[in-house]
């Protein structure tokens, strides 16, 4: 059975960043933050890491300068060689295709990886559904977990409010 979670909805992300720096600054762990959009300051203040940006590199690297590179060059000099103004079969002009297919290859790969690590994609369940999360809502949730008072409770629901909440429930 999971444990329930105290949601603090907000308008404003202003206020969410107040309302994080408060709830970390008295000692309590917040499960997530849930927001319509990306945005970097919530992983820094919550201490997150991620190796996408490595990924991306590799992807980049590997997958699109190497791959495309010998695709464009088995195309080009040995497969259907073409005559063109007199330049050499490959020439400096594949560079900008290089770039456009090394950013083609590294976007995909890393939706892909994406989309693989999250357990995103047809069929998948969402973990948390809550009115206008997608549309303009700000979301902060902490596991009410056994180990809580009810004075905890309180002094969470307390710094939300203060913090500019515009709707706290429990779920």
């Amino acid at each position: 059975m999971e444990n329930t979670r105290i949601i603090g909805v907000y308008d404003d992300e202003k206020k969410l960043f107040a309302s994080i720096d408060s709830i970390q600054e008295k000692g309590y762990e917040i499960a997530d933050v849930i927001t319509p959009f990306a945005i970097e300051e919530i992983f820094e203040k919550l201490n997150l890491k991620t190796n996408i940006n490595i990924a991306a590199f590799l992807y980049a690297l590997f997958g699109g300068v190497i791959g495309v590179f010998l695709f464009l060059y088995y195309t080009a000099v040995f497969d259907y060689p073409l005559n063109i103004g007199g330049k050499p079969p490959l020439s400096l002009t594949f560079i900008v295709i290089i770039f456009v297919g090394t950013i083609f290859v590294t976007v995909l790969l890393t939706l892909l990886t994406f989309f693989i690590r999250d357990r995103k994609g047809p069929g998948a369940k969402e973990h948390f559904q809550y009115p206008g999360i997608t549309d303009d809502k700000f979301l902060i949730l902490i596991d009410k977990s056994p180990d809580l008072t009810d004075k905890d409770v309180k002094g969470i629901n307390k710094i939300l409010s203060d913090g500019g909440a515009i709707k706290i429930d429990e779920k």
